[in-house]
């Protein structure tokens, strides 16, 4: 479970990156748009080729 302190620290990192995007220009629709992207770069597996078409025989 989260401690408050890990909580605050959180809440500390986003406001500053929510912060630095609002001084690139960004509006909040543009950073919420981001957030909900189904194009949010994923985790890499081990296996990365078994699921890639070009890879496939």
């Amino acid at each position: 479970m989260l401690k408050q302190m890990d909580i605050e620290e959180y809440d500390a990192e986003w406001i500053n990156l929510i912060m630095s995007a609002r001084k690139m220009g960004l509006t909040m629709e543009d950073i919420r748009a981001f957030l909900r992207s189904p194009f949010q770069p994923k985790k890499l597996t081990q296996n990365t080729n078994e699921n890639d078409p070009c890879m496939s025989p």
